[in-house]
């Protein structure tokens, strides 16, 4: 079963850039962990900007394939090329039916996970 869920980072003064992810499922803050093991914060932060401008993430970082002992992954953009944006201003709201929210601190990494139960499904 897929969920929906958010995905942001919390910047050093405070502010939130978030984008909705369409398929998060079970194995979202594992691929977030792998993602930030080869990737920066800020790789992250600009990922999550170009992802608003295309209305989200459709899947994040899913292992594609291994090829010659290479991890291979990829993350797929909305393809509703209509801008939806989240931010602090609107981080608890309800995001087409958000199962859970995933926000990293850019200074250190850490991911705060949130449950959100809407009874939607």
């Amino acid at each position: 079963m897929s969920t929906h869920g958010i995905l942001g980072v919390r910047m050093p003064d405070g502010t939130v850039s978030g984008t909705y992810v369409h398929f998060d499922g079970d194995t979202m803050l594992p691929r977030i962990d792998d993602y930030l093991d080869v990737n920066t914060t800020t790789d992250l932060a600009v990922l999550i900007v170009h992802a608003q401008s295309r209305g989200g993430i459709r899947s994040f970082h899913i292992a594609d394939a291994t090829r010659a002992g290479e991890h291979v992954t990829t993350t797929d953009l909305s393809d509703v090329l209509k801008p939806y944006v989240i931010t602090e201003d609107n981080w608890e709201e309800d995001h087409m039916g958000t199962h859970t929210s995933y926000l990293v601190d850019y200074q250190t990494g850490k991911i705060d996970v949130s449950r959100r139960y809407q009874g939607r499904w």
